[in-house]
Parts: structure tokens; sequence; C-alpha cells
């Protein structure tokens, strides 16, 4: 699935509408799909998740500041999140959207096993199956996937035949500083079961 417009990066490079080029945008793309989804350690489909976690106590105690992370299995949720399992006071568990990271400052768990339930991932557009709605993609996953697929189009034969030169170092550089700023980290998280 594409998670940026391929007719963008086509034009970018100066190319008109052709089948060759586009073919090779998109085929560019494709792959950057999975590489980006692993690099996050998410998945970008739409999908309704339940993660369930074994909490022995809150990850931080410390007098009567208590602290619990829970590392989603995927990112981007969207909607709400429900839980089952403990009884959570509302609104205790804030999210992180994006890297699919929930916190409560205020529940005491003990010995439980909680779930949380959740929608994670983009929608596919209707007008283009192939390319996932751009209004739900961040604008920069749109940006990492743009520079992951200028690095694989370096190489291909439409692009070295047309004599132009895409410089992949900056590229890689730029994609590596993005996926830094963005990565789901969250080292005192509990991992779903």
């Amino acid at each position: 699935m594409l998670l940026t417009s391929a007719a963008a990066v086509r034009e970018e490079l100066g190319f008109d509408d052709m089948t060759d080029i586009n073919d090779a945008v998109a085929m560019a793309l494709n792959a950057a799909e999975p590489q980006l989804a692993s690099a996050l350690n998410t998945s970008f489909g739409r999908a309704e998740v339940t993660d369930t976690f074994w909490v022995p106590e809150p990850t931080v105690v410390d007098g009567p500041h208590r602290k619990t992370e829970f590392w989603l299995s995927r990112g981007f949720v969207f909607g709400d999140l429900t839980v089952a399992g403990f009884d959570v006071p509302p609104d205790a568990i804030k999210l992180n959207r994006e890297r699919g990271v929930a916190r409560d400052w205020e529940t005491f768990y003990v010995r439980a096993h909680v779930a949380l339930t959740y929608t994670a991932g983009f929608e596919a557009d209707e007008t283009n199956p192939k390319q996932y709605k751009l209004d739900q993609v961040p604008s920069w996953l749109q940006e990492a996937a743009r520079l992951q697929a200028l690095v694989h189009l370096s190489s291909a034969a439409p692009i070295t035949e047309a004599g132009i030169s895409i410089d992949v170092e900056t590229c890689r550089t730029q994609l590596a500083s993005l996926m830094t700023d963005h990565s789901r980290y969250a080292p005192m998280a509990i991992h779903p079961l």
C-alpha cells in the first residue's frame, strides 16, 4: 500500500505521466511501506486490536506517585481506547496515539490481566485502493515513504536512463533523522502477552 502519492513523487522527479515511470514509483513506494512498518514496529492497515497485558504492579512506584505504561502492539491509534479486566477510572489512561503507548498515572494495578481494545492504522482510499487515505497518514510518515522510495528509485532503470541523479546519502540521512524523531520507544512499558 502507498503511504504517499505516487504522482507527487513522479512529478518531483520531473517526469510526465508515463507507464514505466508510474510502475517504478509505485514499486518503490510499495517496497517502502513494509520497511517503514518494520522500522516503527507496527502495521499500517486499519484493524481492530485487543492487546492483553499481565500487570503485576505499576511500572513505577515512588511514594504516592505511580505510573503504568502499556506498549500497544500497534501505533497510529484512532478513536477511543477501552479497558477491561481492571477497574480503571474514566480518562485515567493517556494515549500517545501515533506511538501506540498508553500511560496511566492514577490506577494502582495489582496482579491483573488488563485488556486494551482500540482501532489502529489507516483506511484504504476508496478512489485508489492501492493507497491509504492520505489525510490519515501523518505528513512526516508521507515524507519518510517519499525518501525511502527515492533511495529505491536511485538505481531504477527508467531513472538512470533519463540521467536523473538522486543523492542517496542525503535521502538516507534525512530518513534516519526522521525515523529517530518518531520511533516507537518506551523502555519502561509493559508489552502485550
